[in-house]
């Protein structure tokens, strides 16, 4: 299916440059076709980027080297170049049945062990020499992952047993541990399958079209499809969440995504292009009402300001990993299981059905109902969040912050695969490199977690922007493979961090009443930016779109410092716990003293109300409860309840 269909054409900077043509054979029964400049697959390869990291996943393009001498290689990286088919069988077979191997002539079938132990040690060998800088970063990284995971959960329960000082103390850290762990496994188990389904079909969204016949033009307008729907319906749905229940938007996430991946099947654009409208709203609830959910029950839970660090660490390390198992299993389902259909891409997509129905049938019996503001409409509640961003230093801070960093994100996504294909001597091995990027965001996620106790959320924002633009700068000042390499590895090492503290400032300074439509508001300026880089990124140099990623990510340096002021948003007020908490260190690190594994005594008023927020009691109720009482005779919950959801709260007394 060309353009003919009467798509509107984008903007063409290549339309007089030279060409080369491909010839297709009959197994790939492909017309012949005009064959992009380098320029012009720097475009190509930024979308099949976009959709692999999509928030998507890596999938490696295969080229035979061995290919016949009637077949021409072509400039289009996502078509496979094969060889001759009885060639390969020969290579692959001989790999694994040495010709000098054993005779079935009687021998004992067990003397062909040892050969095949062999090939398979050789095989190895074999791959590291292709891509030895690879493996060797991959070795260090599983182990930084390991070592950090393990010291992180180490300091977490010495850190626990240091708090329980005597018998009661000790009783109320069982209780508050046996609490964190229910609400940990309740949570990533249907999280865990969300971003799952979510990484499974990303990495193969722009292959699928190009299999259904579009070309790029098509498939662009396709992803703006997908962000424009994220933007606007995407918005509205996640306000949905605060009137109607977070869990309810969380199963219809799940309902709304399978819908999708099911309509992927079909190759008529209309249907496609619903599938990406459908994908929008059920992106934009993924990054809001998961969140808000969270933090709703970790308030309704009575858990204290740090839990909170060790579960968004956690949700980072558990969405890298997924991305990772995603990557292995939609390889296996394209390049290995029997095809059932014509377009073999769309096994990944009907693989994610299962997992995405999945997470929709754990959050509808394992989660409970929480709310945000339900006096009012979803377009209310979006009014009222715009205005109150509008309003407050903090909050405009803190969505321009958002926006620009997950911006220069996306641009990094569309332009790592081509800046590293010119700069690396071999084939680049993309499932190596990112499986790599993903091992390196887990080390960053544990990394957060282990200093998060010490260090507020804003230093550890400042040291993200401050390093993540050193690494986009480093292309406009090297050549090497190796110096891309490493500043890559180091960005999304610090993606890692990014992600748990951001969270963690949106819980301190967003009230629980507007949280999903304020997250939502926050977005609308993140996907325009997204679909202007998506229009724009073809016309542009890789040094200027480098430059442009750099520049957004010292504006947000700069504007760290807002954090560094007392919080003006409604959150800030209502949360002063939480956020004090937050701003000052975990734990009430100011007075210095440390129980090991820097995890700082907490202060005398952390400790007497943790969680406990100025609208969950009443005025009266505050007048005449003192801290020492409250420390005797009452627990209280939730962080930041609003006002209207004041049922919530729970004022529970020991006799």
């Amino acid at each position: 299916m060309s353009s003919e269909k009467g798509a509107a054409p984008l903007y063409d900077p290549w339309a007089n440059d030279p060409s080369t043509t491909f010839e297709a054979t009959a197994e790939q029964a492909a017309p012949q076709r005009t064959i992009d400049t380098p320029r012009r697959e720097t475009l190509h390869s930024g979308l099949r980027s976009a959709s692999l990291h999509h928030a998507g996943g890596m999938h490696a393009r295969r080229a035979n080297a061995n290919a016949s001498s009637h077949m021409h290689l072509h400039a289009h990286p996502n078509i496979h170049a094969h060889a001759h088919p009885h060639a390969h069988a020969h290579r692959v077979h001989g790999a694994l049945f040495p010709s000098d191997g054993p005779a079935l002539d009687g021998t004992v079938m067990g003397e062909a062990r040892p050969d095949r132990a062999a090939s398979l040690v050789s095989l190895m060998q074999e791959a590291y020499a292709r891509a030895p800088l690879e493996w060797s970063l991959l070795l260090v990284a599983t182990t930084a992952c390991v070592l950090a995971l393990a010291l992180s959960n180490f300091c977490a329960r010495r850190a626990a047993a240091a708090h329980a000082g005597g018998s009661a103390a000790a009783h109320a850290s069982s209780r508050e541990e046996a609490s964190y762990v229910r609400l940990r496994n309740r949570y990533l188990a249907c999280y865990a399958f969300a971003v799952f389904g979510d990484w499974l079909q990303g990495g193969y969204i722009y292959a699928l079209y190009e299999a259904h016949g579009y070309e790029m033009q098509e498939i662009a307008w396709l992803f703006v499809i997908g962000y424009g729907s994220a933007a606007t319906l995407g918005t509205y749905s996640s306000a949905v969440g605060d009137v109607a229940g977070h869990r309810r938007n969380c199963v219809a996430y799940g309902l709304l995504y399978s819908l999708s991946c099911l309509l992927n099947n079909s190759d008529d654009l209309s249907m496609l292009a619903l599938s990406r409208l459908l994908g929008g709203i059920s992106y934009s609830i993924l990054f809001t009402n998961f969140e808000s959910w969270l933090i709703a029950e970790a308030d309704a839970s009575a858990l204290p300001p740090k839990i909170l660090t060790r579960l968004f660490g956690l949700a980072t390390f558990c969405n890298a990993l997924s991305a990772v198992v995603a990557g292995v299993v939609g390889h296996v389902a394209v390049e290995m299981l029997p095809q059932t259909t014509q377009n073999k891409y769309t096994a990944p997509f009907n693989i994610a059905v299962g997992a995405l129905l999945l997470a929709s049938l754990l959050s509808a019996t394992q989660w409970t109902e929480r709310y945000g503001d339900r006096q009012g409409s979803a377009a209310a509640s979006l009014l009222k969040s715009w205005r109150t961003i509008r309003g407050s230093r903090t909050l405009l801070t803190l969505g321009l912050v958002n926006a620009l960093y997950e911006t220069a994100l996306y641009v990094f996504v569309f332009v790592w695969t081509p800046s590293l294909e010119r700069r690396s001597p071999r084939p680049l091995s993309h499932g190596l490199v990112f499986s790599l990027f993903m091992l390196c965001k887990m080390v960053g996620s544990q990394g957060f977690s282990l200093v998060s106790h010490a260090v507020p959320p804003r230093v550890c924002l400042t040291v993200v922007f401050s390093g993540s633009a050193i690494a986009m700068a480093v292309p406009l000042v090297t050549s090497s493979y190796e110096a891309l390499l490493f500043a890559f590895c180091g960005f999304e090492c610090l993606l890692g961090v990014y992600w748990p503290a951001i969270a963690l400032l949106r819980a301190a300074e967003i009230s629980d009443g507007q949280r999903s439509s304020m997250m939502a508001v926050f977005r609308v300026l993140l996907n325009a930016l997204v679909i202007g880089v998506l229009l724009l990124v073809g016309a542009l140099s890789e040094p200027f779109i480098f430059a442009l990623a750099a520049a957004m990510l010292a504006l947000c340096l700069c504007a760290t410092s807002v954090f560094y002021l007392p919080s003006d948003a409604m959150g800030g007020r209502t949360n002063s716990s939480l956020a004090a908490f937050l701003r000052v260190g975990a734990d009430g690190a100011t007075d210095g003293a440390t129980d090991g594994c820097d995890s700082p005594r907490e202060s005398k008023s952390s400790q007497r109300r943790p969680l406990v927020s100025a609208e969950s009691m009443d005025d009266s109720v505050n007048d005449s409860v003192n801290d020492s009482d409250c420390e005797k005779l009452c627990t209280a919950s939730p962080i930041n309840a609003s006002t209207s959801s004041k049922s919530n709260a729970t004022l529970t007394c020991r006799a």
